[in-house]
């Protein structure tokens, strides 16, 4: 709370809200007690991470949203860049950040890629270096965990999909907006800590989540966005064979070795 309040206090006019998804610990508590300012809301049963955050994009009343999970922390010149974004290309449906994994050197989000097989990754997980540093950069989907979108048009392209639990709904309505001719962007200069799945059950629903976005998109991604993200996907799971060799899969390191050789090509499906 007190990081939000220094890194944006004197830039930019800004509402908090925060709701609570039946938290067991004393968040309550802690909540209640941070008086004026803040705009808190407690659930009764848990909801989930697309209907709370859909409720309150209702009831927030500024000109944009930016999308902050709990378990992110926020430094520096974060929000700043990415309305400067927004506001110089109205093409821009939603703007994203890099994000480190908290309390170590290494990254882990710097926009969001398909695999072949249609898998959506981040790209950069795992690597100790920016290499889009400076830039505005377009991709496939950004990640949910910090974002920014006009409040407006986030009500008139449907919000997040309710159907989706905890997982994906971040991808979903990044397809829905490259569907509507705007991009997907990440500014690159924008940092902030995530610790990444921290919630409780944060992969329950994994399967499901899955299930439904290739319902809806599979046809779509295996022949656009797989397509077109072949080598930023080959690069970032060759890196990953690099520093966590036990972690992946050897068939796939192997295509990815030979998609960056330009060896082999995935072509549509």
């Amino acid at each position: 709370m007190d990081a939000l309040r220094h890194t944006l206090s004197g830039k930019l006019e800004y509402e908090l809200l925060i709701i609570d998804d039946c938290s067991k610990d004393d968040t309550v508590d802690f909540l209640k007690g941070l008086g004026a300012g803040v705009r808190t809301f407690f659930n009764e049963e848990n909801r989930g991470f697309a209907k709370n955050n859909n409720f309150l994009a209702r009831e927030a009343k500024g000109k944009y949203l930016c999308f902050l999970n709990n378990d992110v922390f926020v430094e520096g010149d974060w929000l700043s860049p990415m309305i400067k974004a927004m506001e110089v290309d109205k093409n821009i449906g939603i703007v994203g950040n890099v994000q480190k994994i908290a309390g170590s050197k290494r990254f882990d989000h710097m926009g969001v890629v398909f695999s072949p097989n249609g898998n959506p990754r981040h790209f950069g997980q795992g690597f100790f270096y920016r290499p889009y540093q400076g830039k505005t950069r377009s991709w496939s989907a950004v990640t949910a965990a910090c974002c920014l979108i006009q409040r407006s048009y986030f009500l008139d392209i449907g919000g997040f999909d309710e159907n989706f639990v905890n997982g994906c709904e971040d991808v979903d309505l990044c397809l829905r907006i490259t569907n509507d001719n705007k991009s997907c962007v990440v500014v690159h200069d924008s940092v902030v800590q995530h610790v990444k799945g921290a919630s409780e059950g944060r992969k329950k629903f994994n399967d499901k989540n899955f299930e439904l976005l290739y319902q809806k998109w599979g046809e779509s991604i295996l022949t656009k966005e797989a397509v077109a993200d072949q080598q930023l996907h080959a690069f970032t799971y060759f890196y990953r064979g690099i520093i966590k060799p036990y972690s992946i899969n050897g068939w796939k390191w192997m295509q990815a070795v030979l998609i960056l050789l330009r060896i082999i090509t995935v072509k549509p499906s």
